[in-house]
């Protein structure tokens, strides 16, 4: 899924991480930068996220269906 903000200046990207179904891969971008942060979150955390976003007035401007290769666990001590 992806989310931008009203003004525009804000993107966020969800994708699905392959051979996870907890997991979700988050990609923050702002106006002018390539990639702000990434970070895996819970199924969870995505779902609160999006409900939150959506109204304080994000639209949906896509959707992402192809999973990404990342480790959810990298990083974690």
């Amino acid at each position: 899924m992806q989310l931008t903000s009203t003004t525009g200046t804000m993107v966020v990207d969800y994708y699905p991480i392959a051979g996870s179904t907890q997991f979700i891969y988050k990609v923050l971008k702002f106006q002018g930068v390539d990639t702000m942060s990434t970070k895996c979150i819970t199924k969870r955390d995505f779902e609160c996220e999006c409900d939150e976003r959506i109204g304080i007035g994000y639209e949906v401007t896509g959707f992402n269906t192809e999973a990404v290769n990342v480790n959810p666990m990298a990083g974690a001590c």
